[in-house]
């Protein structure tokens, strides 16, 4: 996956709704060679310029989820 498919993905999503990405698709779109702190931080602010917030919760066990903001 692309920075751009995901924006598009996002930009299709409903108020609320959810995208889970594989950490090791995040970290290729966003040219790093694995999920660290900089790449969270880099996809911390996509993900605000696509209007949802992201959960880097990779280390928990669950997948890094997007999820879109209710209020535009």
């Amino acid at each position: 996956m692309t920075r751009d498919e995901l924006a598009d993905r996002l930009h299709h999503l409903d108020p609320g709704a959810t995208l889970s990405v594989e950490p090791g698709v995040l970290a290729e779109a966003f040219g790093f060679g694995s999920f660290t702190q900089n790449v969270i931080e880099a996809i911390e602010a996509f993900a605000l310029e696509h209007r949802c917030t992201f959960t880097p919760d990779a280390q928990g066990g669950h997948i890094p989820t997007f999820e879109k903001d209710d209020v535009y």
